[in-house]
């Protein structure tokens, strides 16, 4: 056998022995990785999804881009009810709910926009996320005065009273056919999600604040709910 031959041939081995090893080690590498997630994740104590959430502030009204809102990772258990994830979903569409920096984006916060609603002069329109349970079972609906309190781990203090309601994320129809509740709403109406109040411009800061530290509970005091 000649010597190009031999060469050509330990060439050849060389080549399979340098393939098999960079196999070897590849499948090392993923296997390393795989066993990092997994103790990251249990670390964590569950699985991790990415949803788009909000990289600012962001008001009613605003459309949601690619400048507003980013895919984050989160932990999926953490993650509120109908947190989109989904680009179609989220891109395009309209807050109506206002959105704070690094929340996840969900779908009640957004929608198409209501005409706007009428303000009494020297008055403005904030809307602050709510549900039931901090609305009179959702009784709350536009037209209605309320009496307004900050709740926390330790305070209750009230924040402002005789607050006319302008709109509710329930609007003010009442589905045909069904039973009405005690305050005259429909057992088959959509969990309230958000409400908007006429208040005075300086109270109006001091419910933003107040709804990014706690629960806003709307007391509804007796013959309050105007028709």
């Amino acid at each position: 056998m000649s010597q190009t031959r031999k060469r050509l041939i330990l060439a050849l081995l060389c080549g399979l022995v340098a393939a098999a090893a960079m196999a070897l080690y590849a499948t090392g590498v993923r296997a390393e990785a795989t066993q990092a997630r997994e103790e990251a994740l249990a670390s964590y104590g569950g699985e991790q999804v990415e949803v788009y959430s909000a990289v600012r502030d962001i008001a009613v009204g605003e459309t949601l881009t690619s400048e507003n809102v980013s895919p984050r990772l989160w932990l999926s258990d953490l993650l509120p009810a109908g947190a989109l994830c989904d680009r179609d979903e989220v891109l395009g569409q309209t807050v109506t709910v206002a959105l704070m920096e690094n929340e996840p984006v969900i779908a009640a916060k957004l929608g198409a926009l209501k005409t706007p609603v009428s303000v009494p002069d020297g008055l403005c329109a904030v809307s602050i996320p709510s549900e039931d349970v901090l609305a009179v079972g959702g009784a709350i609906q536009a037209g209605s005065f309320v009496t307004v309190y900050a709740v926390n781990a330790t305070t209750v203090e009230m924040i402002a009273e005789e607050v006319l309601i302008l709109e509710t994320s329930n609007g003010t129809q009442v589905a045909s056919g069904e039973a009405s509740g005690l305050f005259g709403g429909s057992g088959s109406r959509p969990q309230l999600s958000w409400v908007t109040l006429a208040v005075e411009p300086d109270t109006a800061q001091e419910l933003i604040a107040a709804s990014r530290s706690g629960d806003l509970h709307l007391v509804l005091p007796g013959g309050g709910l105007h028709e």
